[in-house]
């Protein structure tokens, strides 16, 4: 007898949430691939596999919502961004589709709502599971579900085709970045159309500052700033410039030192297992790619080991 296959996604109903109407300037922060999210069950959301251990980062009834297999721009990180305009794109499209309306945002907190016609809107999250950080990982949709709240789900590529995560990857508005804990069936999907923007030119890929072809010299956080390049490795290099280091010399020294939060384990192209570590070269402080993001998979955080 053959044993059942366990669905790996589970339907999470609530509402997407922009914008504290009590205390507008401690309202959230959404960005291209992250909004804050109030389940209507958060019980739901506790019973999720946590994917590196952490259980469900739920405070006052809400979690952040990570979005699966994508990673946009950064518009705020450790208090600096990616290249700004392209960075607001994907976090002004993501609200669109989102379904929000009339966003304005803070002229002196650019990332914090000020005004939206409505703070919360309906939607469903098909989530994989609870990631690294506490947040709520899944394929992100606008509007009701014909399925019930907590009710498992296979997913397949048409599905995944009516979610913001892949709406903004068509638009080149974000990179795909796939976890080996995603199915893979959806990993070649969205690789695909990630492929397709690139080579139609669609939204970030023509304005590319470091790729396999191209590299970019880095020698402070000005310039890290006005890259568009790989969100994941912009983080990195965000962190290690904060510390005090003027260009790059020690940056492949630095990402080995931490084997969990800097050198994630991945499988390269080839299918051969490798680190983060294996993804860029350095010549004179000019950093390049040696592989196209979405052609990695990346494994998720280990569980922490108790002392």
């Amino acid at each position: 007898m053959v044993a059942e296959k366990k669905s790996r996604y589970t339907v999470v109903k609530g509402k997407y949430w922009i914008h504290n109407a009590e205390k507008p300037r401690q309202g959230p922060q959404p960005d291209g691939d992250t909004v804050a999210f109030i389940p209507d069950s958060p019980d739901v959301v506790r019973q999720l596999r946590k994917i590196s251990g952490r259980p469900a980062d739920i405070h006052g009834g809400r979690i952040n919502v990570r979005y699966e297999g994508v990673d946009a721009l950064e518009t705020h990180f450790v208090g600096v961004h990616q290249q700004l305009a392209l960075a607001r794109a994907a976090r002004d499209r993501n609200l669109q589709l989102l379904g929000f309306t009339n966003v304005r945002f803070f002229e002196d907190l650019p990332n914090v709502v000020e005004s939206v016609d409505q703070s919360q809107l309906p939607g469903f999250v098909l989530a994989n599971g609870i990631e690294a950080n506490g947040r709520l990982l899944g394929l992100v949709y606008a509007g009701g579900s014909d399925h019930d709240d907590g009710e498992g789900m296979f997913v397949e590529t048409e599905m995944l085709d009516q979610s913001v995560n892949a709406k903004l990857v068509v638009a080149g508005l974000v990179y795909v970045e796939p976890y080996d804990s995603m199915p893979m069936s959806l990993v070649r999907h969205l690789r695909a159309a990630v492929h397709c923007a690139r080579k139609t030119g669609a939204g970030l890929f023509p304005q590319e500052s470091i790729t396999t072809e191209k590299a970019a010299v880095v020698q402070n956080l000005g310039d890290a700033q006005a890259l568009v390049m790989w969100p994941k490795l912009f983080r990195r290099l965000a962190t290690f410039l904060d510390e005090g280091h003027v260009g790059l010399d020690r940056f492949d020294e630095w990402i080995r030192d931490d084997p969990v939060r800097r050198d994630d384990t991945l499988r390269l192209p080839d299918g051969e297992k490798g680190n983060m570590h294996d993804t860029f070269t350095i010549v004179n402080n000019a950093l390049q790619l040696r592989f196209r993001p979405e052609d990695l998979l990346i494994t998720p955080d280990p569980t922490p080991v108790p002392h």
